[in-house]
C-alpha cells in the first residue's frame, strides 16, 4: 500500500493551538466588553449628578441659624456664603463653618445639609467673662482673652469686674496679651461672689482689687490665688468694712485689715 502524499501549500493546526486561539479571542472580547461596560456606567453617574445637581429640588431654600444670640443671625448668614438657589450638594459647608467661627462670639460652629433644600447652622457663642479698661474704650472678653465686643455695647447686670491694662485694646475679634489672662480669670472669679463687692483688677505693680464702696484688697502676687480669693469672700461677708482701707491678703492665712485714719 503507498503512504498518502502530502498537499503542498497546507499547514495543520494542531487542535489545541486552535482551541487556544478561540479562547484568547473570547477573552478580549469579555475585556472591550467589560471596559464598554464600565464606560456606559461612568456616563450614567455623571449624567445622573448633573441632573441631581442641576435640579431645582435640591437647590438651597432657607439657611437656618440657631443658637446665635449675641450675634445678629443675618451675619451669619452672610459669613458662611451660602446662597439661596445653590446647588445644595455643592454647598461648602467646611468653608462655612472655619467662617463663621472667626466671628467674635462664636466659639464653635457646625454647618449641615438638611435634606431636601436647607442648610442648618448650630452657633455655641462665647460666654463673656470681664471688661479690659484699656486706654480707649472699654472692651468686653471671655476666659481667653478673646474681644466680644465694647463694653457699652453689651450693658448686663451684675455689672462685669474691669481688669485695668495701660495696653491699648485689640480690635473686636482679636486676644489681648496672654499678660492678661491671669486679671481676667479673677476677675470673673469675682463678679458675682462676693456680689458687687469688686469694681477692678490691677495687675501692675501687683495684684489688688478696688472695692466698691472704696478701698482695696491686696493679693501681692498670683500664688496661692484660690486661698487668697477664698480668704477675701470670707473677710468682705464678715467684717464692717466702714472706712476700709485695705485689706492685705499677701498672706491669706493671717489677713490684716486697716481703715482710713481720718474717719469718724
Amino acid at each position: 500500500m503507498t503512504a498518502p502524499t502530502p498537499q503542498l501549500g497546507r499547514v495543520v493546526v494542531d487542535p489545541r493551538f486552535r482551541a487556544r486561539r478561540i479562547a484568547v479571542r473570547k477573552q478580549a472580547g469579555r475585556r472591550r466588553l467589560k471596559r464598554l461596560l464600565v464606560l456606559i456606567s461612568v456616563a450614567i453617574v455623571a449624567l445622573t449628578t448633573v441632573i441631581v445637581l442641576k435640579s431645582p429640588m435640591l437647590d438651597v431654600d432657607e439657611v437656618a441659624v440657631r443658637g446665635a444670640v449675641h450675634t445678629d443671625p443675618a451675619v451669619v448668614t452672610e459669613a458662611a456664603g451660602i446662597q439661596a438657589g445653590q446647588p445644595l450638594l455643592l454647598a461648602d459647608v467646611d468653608g462655612a463653618r472655619a467662617a463663621i467661627e472667626a466671628l467674635p462670639w462664636v466659639a464653635e460652629a457646625s454647618v449641615t445639609r438638611d435634606f431636601p433644600s436647607g442648610i442648618v447652622v448650630e452657633v455655641v457663642e462665647r460666654v463673656p467673662t470681664a471688661l479690659v479698661a484699656a486706654a480707649g474704650t472699654p472692651v468686653l472678653v471671655d476666659e481667653t482673652g478673646v474681644v466680644l465686643d465694647l463694653a457699652l455695647a453689651t450693658p448686663t447686670f451684675p455689672p462685669y469686674v474691669a481688669v485695668i491694662s495701660d495696653e491699648p485694646a485689640p480690635a473686636i475679634g482679636g486676644t489681648v496679651p496672654a499678660a492678661l489672662l491671669a486679671g481676667i480669670d479673677l476677675a470673673g472669679r469675682l463678679r458675682q461672689n462676693p456680689p458687687s463687692s469688686v469694681l477692678a483688677v490691677r495687675l501692675a505693680p501687683e495684684v489688688r482689687l478696688d472695692l466698691v464702696g472704696g478701698g482695696q484688697a491686696l493679693f501681692g502676687d498670683l500664688s496661692q490665688l484660690d486661698d487668697k480669693v477664698e480668704a477675701f469672700r470670707t473677710m468682705f461677708a464678715r467684717v464692717d468694712r466702714t472706712c476700709l482701707d485695705t485689706i492685705d491678703l499677701r498672706v491669706p492665712t493671717h489677713p490684716v485689715l486697716t481703715r482710713q485714719d481720718t474717719c469718724s
